[in-house]
């Protein structure tokens, strides 16, 4: 099998821009140009006039920019939290909202999907363990608006424990959460475009909002220094594209010999590419048959042309933080930029404001659970 980057690395601006979640064309080009991001490799520098799925997924009115805020010195001096939902479909696992963690200093974001509100609190002690681990650094400031979710007294409690000052928004004035509102409607916008490009199910709506932060962690954007990105400041590791791929995208398992249904039998199985596993280096796909899979060779289709990758030992998809599940990206007029994207204050997070805001919250991230290693597959019967 080809390695990966001989044979994927190499593509359009207009693929790229695919395979980055839609994110501006602009950015792009000033990523490729200046070598920001390790494997962004261009064969040519043409885009369509216009992106048909950018104006069904990111049309908007015109905004007045935002005031900028002060800036921290380290990281988790101050994180950004906001949920999203609910939506006006279930995810595949059942969940309904979905939660976002954004480091103020590099930017990097978190994202956890929920069934209901309550399950905020369990998602957030588990990232706050592991980011500061990571960090070797305490959170400092925790900024959210004043949900239930967010003020419950065993959220006090441990704020409390932890030495954490807690910043609540005052009601109705979402733009002193500013970072976390409009970066969820980013993200909403983002997967929306993804989704709507390939036509893929309303109820993948979750892995294409962990798809999406897993991008935006991994692109320039102007609230960071020129050149920087999430992943760079938050991992002190630049981020590497190469392995990128459309969301959505037809693409074929290539099977182990022990999978093969004989001497004549099917040598791959087909389904469609739905997100990057954590810390695995491998692509998440669902089968046709409905079975989610982890593999590392695959064919894929990601325009009118199929090309064959495969996940190498040095594949950057190594980089992933553990636990990390999650990105950030702007309209095709926009820079790459959440923070600086000129959104007004006014909530634009997918939700369905004919369902019961008051209703569940937090669940598992929609990865599978129970999946088990037979031949070179990671398969699981969870969905998310």
């Amino acid at each position: 099998m080809a390695p990966l980057t001989d044979v994927a690395a190499v593509a359009s601006l207009q693929l790229w821009h695919e395979r980055l979640g839609h994110v501006n064309v602009a950015g792009t080009k000033r990523m490729i140009k200046s070598e920001d991001v390790d494997g962004l490799e261009c064969s040519s520098m043409v885009v369509k006039d216009i992106c048909e799925p950018c104006v069904y997924g990111k049309a908007a009115m015109t905004h007045t920019p935002s005031a900028g805020g002060v800036r921290v010195t380290r990281r988790l001096q101050r994180v950004h939290s906001d949920l999203g939902g609910p939506m006006s479909e279930p995810s595949r696992g059942g969940a309904l909202y979905f939660g976002t963690f954004t480091d103020d200093f590099s930017r990097w974001t978190d994202v956890v999907v929920l069934h209901k509100k309550s399950d905020l609190l369990p998602k957030y002690k588990k990232w706050l363990t592991k980011a500061q681990l990571h960090t070797g650094d305490k959170i400092k400031v925790l900024r959210s608006d004043d949900g239930g979710e967010y003020v419950s007294s065993a959220f006090k409690a441990l704020h409390d424990e932890s030495g954490t000052t807690h910043q609540t928004t005052v009601p109705d004035t979402p733009q002193q959460n500013g970072v976390a509102e409009r970066f969820n409607r980013v993200l909403v916008d983002m997967a929306r475009t993804m989704m709507r490009h390939k036509d893929v199910d309303q109820d993948l709506w979750a892995d294409a909002i962990m798809t999406a932060v897993y991008i935006k962690n991994r692109v320039t954007i102007r609230a960071l220094p020129v050149g920087k990105t999430p992943h760079e400041l938050w991992t002190r590791k630049q981020p590497d594209a190469s392995h990128k791929r459309v969301f959505g995208s037809a693409c074929w398992v290539v099977l182990q010999k022990s999978h093969v249904d004989g001497t004549f039998g099917n040598k791959a199985a087909k389904g469609i590419f739905v997100g990057y596993p954590d810390g695995r280096k491998a692509y998440k796909v669902i089968l046709d048959d409905g079975k989610v899979v982890e593999a590392r060779s695959f064919v894929f289709s990601e325009n009118n042309s199929s090309m064959v990758a495969d996940v190498p030992e040095e594949s950057p998809v190594d980089e992933v933080v553990q636990g990390e599940t999650g990105l950030d990206a702007s309209g095709d007029d926009q820079d790459v930029d959440a923070e600086n994207d000129g959104g007004d204050d006014q909530r634009d997070d997918g939700s369905d404001k004919s369902a019961d805001d008051d209703q569940g919250s937090a669940s598992s991230q929609d990865t599978p659970h129970g999946a088990t290693e037979r031949g070179g597959l990671r398969s699981s019967t969870g969905a998310q």
